[in-house]
């Protein structure tokens, strides 16, 4: 997972975010409104069998993430579980997945969660 910093009006050069990124396949990632939790798949070690979603937080903008968390079986299924997006408040993730169940193919789900400590 690269990211680019833009300086008046165009970006710079792609840089690799600190501590997200593994030896296996991380792609998509959404980063949250207040930028201090970001979400992608990655298909590292741990997952419940497909690519699985993940989640990493930092307390400031200026801080490096923390380890990446697997979202867990309320989340992620042994099937593929990709493009995650979180909502404007944070509390509704909407992701990708073909697991079975669904309307065939890769389907798109939601969960959510409580509003976040500060959140609008």
């Amino acid at each position: 997972i690269y990211m680019s910093r833009s300086h008046g009006g165009e970006y710079g050069p792609a840089e690799l975010v600190e501590g997200v990124n593994s030896a296996s396949e991380d792609a998509q990632p959404n980063v949250r409104r207040d930028a201090l939790e970001i979400f992608f798949f990655s298909t590292r070690p741990g997952t419940l069998g497909g690519p699985d979603i993940y989640a990493a937080t930092r307390a400031r903008t200026s801080d490096t993430w923390s380890v990446p968390v697997n979202l867990g079986a309320n989340v992620n299924s042994t099937a593929a579980d990709s493009r995650p997006s979180i909502s404007w408040d944070g509390t509704v993730l909407h992701f990708g997945s073909n697991r079975s169940g669904g309307e065939g193919g890769s389907d798109i789900y939601m969960t959510t969660r409580q509003k976040l400590n500060g959140s609008n």
